[in-house]
């Protein structure tokens, strides 16, 4: 038969190779079609007619110590897009750029499209869009196939400039945080500085999702409302221990200039006022940062991004005499009325160490010397203590080290000693080197938040607390609060003699006519301090730019008697600690005291300074300065 022939046989066997080839490959695009990309096509059909929307959790509102608020949320449109309901992604973003008048490159890299596929989120084009945009934007809606418009929460700090260094902001994460950290996607907002980065997992709160009806381009019919969505959670308030009566007239008489104000409660360690100057306006970072605001600030040589209250150090200048002081009573080493000669300068191994004073001050016991803030007499007194003593009661009164306050970014101050000088210069410590550091220059340098925890430390009898800021968390969704408990860093046991005696010597600075901190002086109560003037380059300085002018300090506590506040000015670059850090310090107290009714008539300001001190501007301006201090080589 001719089915029989081999020719026919060969033929039905290729055949069915080739079939059977043909069925494999079938079977095989089968298995990868449902098995491989399954999910990827369950999601594209599913998509057709449903979107799975994030919304964003509110972030959790800041409060000051007396319930006003100082941080919270404001509803803003964004625009995004979903890429898969997008046909021409290149055509779409022309449009949207020549509907908001924003540049296509700005759009490209908000969006960030080269990083691949999306699955239906939307991605976010413009944030913290204007009215305007968002109502071209709808209106043009058919144009626009696969662009959304939502109201989400978005930061809005109404003090503008005041705080910003302290508050800190929060923006859309980076793709460096969203790589980092499983917690975070794309489009969420996380706190970048400040308090918004410290405390951001109490803050950030939960994002929700919800189900929406979509047409065949992608745009909006309703929710569904279906029964597995997940409501978003709000994130959790801060009560700060922030006074913000304090905070805005530290800020307000630092404008125009650059430096730093801390206020602290030497009784618990919370900070009433952290100031740093020059400032900047936060809701700048709250959306969409534009170009020319970042390069504004990100090249600005003043630093405004830069907390200088705990992210710098300077030499203390003479406000360190504090702890000379403290350590030549605990040690015994003088007493209040101990006696040396002060001809204009100290004469040490071959070289005259002058004093502020170049005629003198005769002869000065500690008392008149701290008053008068006479070099030559602390110079002699140094080398009575030595640098090991020195270094000893410096750390114990909370300089050298970070205080651990609740802020990112604090840096350590020095203080320095023999070990010291040998790992980081490899040489000897000299006898020399002790006299600068006993008058606060030399090596040794600290921060303005080391400063006043230094003098909360003598204020309250040697208790150094870790300063912080925020007073209470509030859970909004557990209804619960946790209170932030005082920390206790160390105790410095010395005779309750040596505290109140410098306490009563700090007192003369600013109650004696001719002390360098009279400008501080009031006849309710009564302010002890020691300003200072530290040095920052060679004589002749001046003529080199504002840059190599001294820095102006003033540290302090008030009253003497049982103190409630502790504090530290700094204004950069501007002399002497007398004329300029002083008066800053005195506005602080008046109005401490002045809202409890503390001061009696002539020592408040007139009552329009007053009001004008308060005001919230969201531009800087520069403040007056007055001269207080007769002697101009004074501190």
């Amino acid at each position: 038969m001719i089915a029989s022939h081999p020719f026919f046989g060969r033929r039905l066997a290729i055949t069915g190779i080739i079939v059977s080839v043909v069925f494999s490959l079938l079977l095989l695009r089968l298995w990868y079609l449902q098995g491989v990309k399954g999910s990827y096509f369950r999601d594209l059909s599913e998509n057709n007619r449903t979107r799975t929307i994030r919304t964003l959790a509110a972030r959790g509102t800041m409060y000051d110590r007396e319930g006003r608020v100082l941080v919270q949320n404001r509803p803003s449109f964004q625009i995004s897009m979903i890429l898969e309901d997008v046909p021409n992604k290149a055509e779409s973003i022309q449009k949207i750029a020549e509907i908001s008048g924003r540049p296509v490159e700005e759009l490209e890299k908000q969006l960030g499209i080269q990083r691949g596929r999306y699955h239906f989120e939307p991605k976010v084009v413009i944030s913290d869009a204007k009215w305007e945009e968002m109502a071209k934007i709808r209106a043009n809606a058919h144009r626009l196939p696969g662009v959304i418009v939502d109201v989400v929460p978005t930061r809005f700090y109404p003090e503008y400039t005041i705080g910003a260094q302290l508050f800190g902001f929060s923006r859309e994460v980076s793709k460096a945080q969203i790589d980092s950290s499983s917690e975070y996607k794309r489009g969420d907002v996380a706190g970048q500085t400040g308090l918004e980065k410290i405390w951001e997992r109490e803050l950030r709160g939960r994002n929700g999702y919800r189900q929406v009806e979509v047409d065949a381009t992608g745009r909006r019919r309703g929710d569904l409302g279906i029964p597995d969505e997940l409501p978003g959670l709000p994130g959790g308030d801060l009560e700060l221990t922030i006074d913000l009566d304090l905070q805005r007239i530290a800020e307000k008489s630092l404008e125009g200039r650059k430096g730093a104000v801390v206020v602290l409660d030497p009784r618990n360690g919370e900070v009433l006022a952290l100031a740093s100057a020059p400032g900047f306006d936060a809701n700048i970072f709250a959306g969409q940062v534009r170009s020319d605001d970042w390069q504004r600030l990100s090249t600005d040589k003043r630093d405004p991004l830069h907390n200088r209250a705990i992210q710098e150090v300077y030499p203390p200048g003479s406000t360190f005499k504090i702890v000379t002081t403290v350590a030549a009573l605990a040690e015994k080493k003088a007493t209040a009325e101990t006696t040396f000669n002060c001809p204009g300068y100290y004469f040490f191994a071959g070289r005259r160490y002058h004093c502020h004073k170049r005629t003198g001050h005769g002869s000065v016991t500690m008392r008149r010397a701290l008053t008068v803030s006479c070099n030559a007499f602390y110079f002699q007194l140094g080398q009575l203590l030595g640098i090991e003593l020195i270094e000893r009661y410096s750390k114990a009164l909370g300089l050298g080290a970070k205080t651990g306050i609740d802020l990112p970014g604090e840096v350590n101050g020095i203080v320095p000693s023999e070990g010291w000088k040998k790992k980081v210069y490899g040489e000897k410590w000299y006898p020399g080197d002790t006299l600068p550091v006993s008058i606060g220059q030399g090596y040794l340098v600290a921060s303005p938040i080391q400063l006043a925890t230094m003098m909360a430390t003598v204020a309250n009898g040697g208790t150094v607390y870790q300063p912080h800021v925020v007073r209470k968390v509030f859970d909004r969704v557990q209804k619960t609060e946790r209170l932030i408990e005082p920390k206790v860093v160390r105790h410095t046991e010395l005779p309750k003699e040596v505290w109140q005696l410098t306490r009563e010597i700090a007192a003369g600075v600013v109650q004696d006519p001719q002390g360098t901190g009279k400008a501080t002086r009031f006849k309710s109560i009564t302010v002890g301090g020691k300003t200072g003037t530290a040095q920052v380059g060679a004589l002749g300085k001046e003529s080199l730019g504002e840059q190599f002018k001294d820095h102006a300090w003033f540290v302090s506590f008030a009253p003497v008697e049982n103190p409630e506040l502790a504090m530290a000015v700094l204004v950069e670059n501007s002399g002497h600690g007398g004329t300029f850090s002083a008066p800053i310090a005195r506005k602080l107290y008046e109005s401490y005291f002045g809202k409890r009714g503390r001061l009696a008539p002539e020592d408040l300001t007139p009552q329009e300074e007053v009001k004008e001190a308060t005001v919230v501007r969201e531009t800087p301006g520069i403040a007056p300065v007055e001269e207080f201090v007769e002697d101009p080589m004074s501190d």
